[in-house]
């Protein structure tokens, strides 16, 4: 998570990973540019109004330690393991649970109803819901 657009585009994410010696920030705004990537709408809901402010308003560069304790990250790892951290919690999870709740969903009738009304140009017919046709969360 390296500061600028870096940072912004991470605040987007469901989860963030911090390299322990980095350094993250909202830095455009000490060269007068405005902060982006709706980085205005998801910081105050990571770390609050107040904290927010204060980062965007001053640029403030703080360590992976600091972005632990304000909320940016739920993890700080040595540079070094980021990457193979992040790949191995999304090859474990991610990939699976998407697999498993993928072939869940493809075998119900909603799956074919879909393509068959845009293939014969009208709205589907929906027959199921997700409070009572999808899975437990996959195992």
């Amino acid at each position: 998570m390296p500061a600028g657009i870096g940072l912004t585009l991470a605040l987007q994410r469901d989860m963030r990973i911090a390299a322990i010696e980095g350094k993250y920030g909202v830095a455009q705004v000490r060269r007068g540019v405005m902060p982006d990537a709706y980085s205005h709408w998801t910081l105050p809901r990571l770390v609050g109004l107040e904290r927010a402010a204060y980062l965007m308003l001053t640029g403030r560069i703080i360590s992976g330690t600091e972005a632990i304790q304000i909320g940016i990250a739920s993890r700080a790892l040595p540079a070094s393991g980021v990457l193979p951290a992040a790949l191995a919690l999304t090859r474990a999870d991610v990939v699976r649970k998407e697999t498993e709740l993928h072939h869940h969903l493809m075998g119900l009738s909603d799956a074919v109803e879909g393509p068959m009304a845009w293939i014969e140009r009208r709205a589907p017919q929906w027959k199921l819901s997700a409070k009572n046709d999808w899975p437990a969360w996959p195992s």
